[in-house]
């Protein structure tokens, strides 16, 4: 069984992607099209549209990440789908030669990742706002959060190379409008006066403790901007430490939200704190 959702997209990077232009009922051409090519993500173009379409390989994945998100409230359509497919495939072939993510949780994509990163969306609650992503590595949770709300405008920072270059790829592949890659180090960004109060949200996924986090979000938020950390199950002296100089870099108080859920074993709490000046 295969799906197939429109895409605008005429920046597709990958050499093994292929295209094949269609003519004719869709049903026929794309079945022979499955039959010549045997990549689980094509694109295919007819009538001037272009198509994200994922086999019965990726299937079982995808339906999964589609009832799970539901449990989090987020409803994916079929393009959705699509595009975390691509997604899905994307990281596996890279991680073959570039170290993105562990080999560990390379097979458990969308359980560690993908819906890890959704868990962070019911902290954010206008869908037009601009996000900042400290050290977001292979794109978490920036890049699964900008899928399942595309109006954001999404900023990535990353410093490693190849990690930076899967970024743009995937961006391109995936068509993904309003989001930009800053290859520099945070502490360069903090010296560019032109970023200081500029985003609504700033975001990490387990990359900094939290002191740094509050100083990062001092100089990037704006007044009542957001700071939302994903941490691990267990970290009382970190959270004290930060929650002792909120007041220091414009913070009121941090809370801490367990976040359990029936997909995910791993223990996992996100720290959210707003900045009031």
């Amino acid at each position: 069984m295969t799906h197939w959702v429109p895409n605008s997209s005429a920046c597709w990077a990958s050499p093994n992607i292929r295209r094949v232009a269609l003519s004719g009922s869709i049903p026929l051409t794309l079945k022979t099209a499955l039959r010549l090519f045997s990549a689980s993500v094509i694109d295919l173009l007819f009538a001037g549209r272009s198509f994200f379409c994922y086999s019965s390989i990726m299937e079982k994945e995808i339906l999964a990440l589609e009832k799970d998100a539901l449990q989090l409230g987020i409803v994916l359509n079929e393009y959705q789908l699509g595009q975390f497919a691509a997604y899905h495939k994307e990281l596996l072939k890279w991680n073959e030669k570039t170290n993105l993510i562990s080999d560990k949780s390379s097979r458990e994509i969308v359980r560690r990742h993908f819906l890890d990163s959704l868990t962070a969306l019911k902290f954010i609650e206008k869908r037009n706002i601009r996000i900042v992503d400290i050290g977001c590595g292979a794109g978490f949770p920036g890049i699964p959060l900008k899928i399942a709300t595309p109006t954001l405008q999404l900023y990535l920072v990353e410093t490693n190379r190849k990690k930076v270059s899967f970024l743009k790829h995937i961006i391109c592949l995936l068509n993904l409008s309003d989001v930009f890659v800053l290859h520099e180090r945070v502490e360069n960004l903090l010296k560019i006066d032109e970023r200081q109060g500029f985003f609504d949200v700033l975001i990490s996924r387990a990359a900094f403790k939290l002191p740094a986090m509050l100083t990062f979000g001092a100089f990037f938020l704006r007044p009542y901007g957001k700071l939302i950390a994903f941490k691990g199950g267990d970290l009382p002296i970190e959270f004290s430490q930060a929650a002792a100089v909120t007041q220091l870099y414009g913070f009121g108080q941090l809370f801490q939200y367990d976040i359990n859920q029936e997909f995910s074993d791993i223990p996992r709490k996100i720290i959210v704190g707003e900045k009031i000046k």
